[in-house]
């Protein structure tokens, strides 16, 4: 992500970025559990409370509750979270206190409102209302309002607003540099320097941020043989100078040639061409911005699941047992529903002969049987389908077909009962789609080993095909068994636990693969784009502090052409010309390149 290319004579810019918050060392993709969940805060509302008894004042307050999928089925325990502060004699209270929590995609967390009247030293409810995390913020801008009800009358309403907290939130500086008249440190080669950059910490100490590859500055550069390297130069500034330009050439000092040389004036120039501040992006920021989940569930029946009518069929129902694969589409739906506005999902199936002939086996068609139409209304549509109508199994193409300014991201749920048989294919077909808007989830039902899901996991290493690796790890493999053994009755309790475990495996890496996707198509959501137009507006006014203290270090040593960095606007970009809903992408590596080489050396 960050390039130097320093010479004697002369340099190409390179694009660098260096992390700010809370150290530039952490890992730059968004993934692992951090990817999942978020600090979210709510803010709570309310109009038209009614008192039961119309003679009183209303002196309202509101307590938040909190209660997970697992305890709703087998305690319904809530536990309090937070309270607001009482207003004084209004039905439209606006309370200033937020409520504070976490948010997990992978889990169901739904929560209480309970809305009371305080009379003196005691309380009366007002009402309640109960709604999901997921509702609030799968909302349009976060925002919902629910029907507070008591005794089963309506009592006025309730507007709950979500946000993302936004400290310990990893900012980054990106930046074009280029070294000039470096000191040569090689008795018969030029000089062939890299880059380090260093975070200077409270104690004076370094702490290094980056180091770059070396610039070859012919075809047979010389090493030191211990692997030391000699130091050129070094120099320091501050976040701020290098935005607002005021270091925008930096010369580079040798501490050991000052000290010897009366006449010393520096080793080489450091130049900063251009200078971006940007703050990364989260899961819930792209939700925020406008990003629905687009979901496609795919159901094996092939004949290793039996026929419906036999008592050992994976696909066995009856009006009082869910089958596996009704336990995990209802996991999964139940959560991404949210996620989409019209709550549309897509059911196909693979492995089955279908009416009218019965004669032909099909791999990719819809379960209600409706060529043209293959959609269903939430997940209870797709549970009617899925028990009336075998299916096959549905491909990722859907993926491709999606608009390319990041509005929607697409989860294909497949769930089968046995190893795939052209392993060699599939790898090829996930390794070409793992560029495309796409997260595959693969849930095994039944007894087998699953070894060949193992292998398209890739947890351990990229995924590769035919000597291409996929850009992006993209499917998450589930066993059923490992929550639910097959052909066990369980109660309404255990079930429930076990589609909750089994949601929060499933969906683990989904919010992570979304926003890796987004990065590596230079899509990045609304509200930043505003953010980050404004600290461009801040860069070109100059304002600056003198009191700032040295936050950088940066060091030339003599001993890579490297990939651009993504996360620069277009040049010319204006508030004007991007308003805060419509959605923008990002330079492309190539893109990016050529503004490099045409662009970069304007200070205009």
């Amino acid at each position: 992500m960050i390039k130097t290319a320093a010479t004697e004579e002369g340099a190409t810019p390179g694009m660098y970025r260096i992390g700010r918050l809370p150290s530039c060392t952490e890992a730059e993709e968004y993934g692992g559990r951090g990817a999942t969940c978020a600090r979210v805060l709510l803010t709570v509302s309310a109009k038209d409370l009614r008192d039961l008894d119309p003679d009183e004042s209303i002196d309202p307050y509101c307590v938040v509750s909190i209660c997970d999928a697992a305890s709703m089925a087998r305690t319904r325990v809530w536990e309090e979270i937070g309270r607001t502060e009482t207003i004084s004699n209004t039905a439209q209270p606006e309370w200033s206190t937020k409520i504070c929590l976490t948010y997990y995609f992978e889990e169901q967390q739904r929560l209480q409102f309970e809305v009371f009247d305080k009379v003196g030293a005691h309380k009366q409810r007002l009402g309640v209302a109960s709604v999901l995390l997921h509702e609030i913020v799968g909302a349009h801008y976060n925002r919902l309002t629910k029907t507070l009800y008591e005794e089963g009358k309506a009592y006025g309403q309730l507007t709950v607003t979500a946000e993302e907290l936004s400290e310990g939130r990893q900012e980054s500086i990106y930046f074009v540099v280029s070294a000039t008249n470096l000191d040569r440190k090689d008795f018969l080669g030029k000089c062939d320097p890299f880059l380090k950059i260093s975070r200077i910490n409270m104690d004076n100490t370094l702490q290094l941020a980056y180091r770059s590859r070396y610039h070859e500055q012919n075809l047979n550069p010389h090493w030191d043989q211990d692997g030391n390297h000699d130091l050129v130069g070094a120099c320091r500034t501050t976040v701020n100078r290098l935005l607002t330009g005021l270091d925008k050439e930096l010369p580079l000092i040798n501490e050991k040639k000052l000290r010897k040389k009366q006449k010393y004036d520096n080793s080489g120039v450091l130049h900063f061409h251009k200078v971006y501040e940007w703050m990364d992006y989260t899961f819930l920021d792209f939700i925020s911005g406008g990003t629905e989940l687009d979901f496609t569930v795919a159901v094996d029946f092939t004949k290793s699941n039996l026929p419906i009518d036999d008592s050992s069929s994976l696909h066995r129902w009856d009006a009082y047992h869910a089958n596996q694969y009704e336990i995990a589409i209802n996991a999964i739906a139940e959560i991404c529903q949210h996620y989409s506005r019209t709550k549309i999902f897509n059911a196909y199936g693979f492995g089955a002969k279908i009416p009218p002939d019965y004669t032909k086996v099909h791999y990719n068609f819809p379960l209600n049987l409706e060529t043209n139409d293959p959609r269903c209304y939430v997940k209870s549509g797709v549970e009617r389908s899925h028990r009336l109508y075998p299916t096959v199994r549905y491909a990722a193409r859907r993926a491709a077909a999606m608009p390319e300014d990041g509005s929607k991201y697409c989860v294909l749920l497949i769930i089968t009962d046995g190893a795939i048989t052209d392993l060699e294919n599939t790898k090829e077909e996930v390794v070409k789609a793992s560029n495309l808007p796409l997260s595959i989830i693969i849930i095994g039902v039944g007894y087998d080993t699953f070894d060949e899901m193992k292998v398209l996991d890739a947890d351990e290493s990229t995924l590769s095909s035919h000597g291409k690796y996929a850009r992006r790890d993209i499917v998450q493999f589930v066993q059923m068994r490992k929550f639910l053994p097959p052909h066990r009755s369980l109660s309404d309790e255990e079930k429930a636990h076990a589609k909750a475990k089994l949601a929060k495996e499933v969906l683990y890496e989904v919010p992570g693969q979304l926003v890796s996707y987004m990065k590596s198509r230079g899509i990045y959501p609304d509200p930043l784009m505003t953010l980050l137009l404004c600290r461009q507006e801040r860069q070109c006014q100059g304002r600056h502090s003198a009191a700032d203290r040295p936050t950088g270090s940066f060091k030339v040593r003599g001993s890579s052409p490297m990939v651009p960095a993504q996360g620069l606007i277009r040049k010319g970009s204006s508030p004007q010309q991007n308003p805060p809903r419509e959605r923008r992408l990002l330079p492309t590596p190539p893109e990016l390149e050529k503004l490099a080489r045409t662009h970069f050396f304007d200070d205009n």
